[in-house]
C-alpha cells in the first residue's frame, strides 16, 4: 500500500508539472494561480501545496525536469570533445537549439522564461533564480573559452566574459525569435550558420 501511495504521489506531482507547464505557456506566470494549476491537474488546493510551496517551486521543478537529461547529454558531449574546447562549445550550443526545437518540455520552459514571465512582484524570485542559473552557466562556459585561448584557438586579446555574453545573446535571440513564429525560419539551420560564423570570428588574427 505504501508503494502505491508513493507512486500516486509521483503521478500527482507529474500531473501538476504538466498543468503548470501548459498554463504558464498559454496564459503567463503572473496570470496563472496555484488554484488554476491544481484544477487543471484535477487535484485539490491542498494537494498542490503539498508538492509545491509557490510558483517559484513549480518553475524550479520545471527547470529540473529539463536539466537532468541535458546534464546527461553534456557529459556525453564532454567525452566526445574533451580535447577541443571550441568543438565542445559548438556542440553545447547546437544541443540546446535541438532541445528547444524538438523537446516539448524544453520548448515550453524556454517559452515561459522568454515570453510568459513578467519579472515583477511575485515573479521576481523566478527572475533571480533564472539569473543564478544563467550566471553559473556563464562561469562554467568561460572555462572552455580560457582553454581555447591557451590552445591558440581563440584570439587571446578577447575578453572571455564578453565572448560568452555574445554567444549567449546569439542563442537567446534565435530562440526568442523562433518561438514567436516557428514556421518563419528553420531554427537548427539558422543556428548552425550563425554559431559557426560567430566562432570563426573569434579565431586569432594573422599578424
Amino acid at each position: 500500500m505504501a508503494r502505491r501511495t508513493k507512486e500516486d504521489a509521483l503521478t500527482t506531482r507529474s500531473d501538476l508539472l504538466d498543468a503548470a507547464e501548459r498554463l504558464f505557456s498559454e496564459k503567463g506566470v503572473s496570470r496563472t494561480s496555484m488554484n488554476q494549476v491544481a484544477e487543471a491537474a484535477g487535484v485539490t488546493r491542498g494537494a498542490i501545496y503539498h508538492h509545491f510551496e509557490n510558483k517559484l517551486a513549480l518553475i524550479d521543478a520545471l527547470m529540473e525536469r529539463v536539466r537532468l537529461p541535458v546534464d546527461d547529454m553534456l557529459e556525453e558531449l564532454a567525452k566526445t570533445h574533451n580535447s577541443n574546447p571550441i568543438a565542445m562549445l559548438r556542440a553545447r550550443c547546437l544541443h540546446i537549439i535541438h532541445q528547444v526545437q524538438h523537446d516539448d518540455h524544453t520548448q515550453a520552459l524556454i517559452t515561459i522564461l522568454l515570453h510568459k514571465c513578467e519579472y515583477v512582484d511575485e515573479a521576481l524570485p523566478i527572475h533571480l533564480r533564472h539569473l543564478e542559473g544563467r550566471n553559473a552557466c556563464i562561469s562554467e562556459t568561460e572555462v572552455l573559452v580560457d582553454l581555447a585561448k591557451e590552445q591558440g584557438l581563440i584570439d587571446p586579446t578577447l575578453d572571455s566574459r564578453a565572448v560568452i555574453m555574445g554567444l549567449f545573446s546569439l542563442i537567446d535571440g534565435l530562440m526568442y525569435n523562433w518561438l514567436l513564429e516557428p514556421k518563419y525560419f528553420d531554427l537548427n539551420q539558422t543556428a548552425l550558420q550563425a554559431i559557426d560564423t560567430y566562432l570563426r570570428g573569434l579565431e586569432p588574427r594573422s599578424p
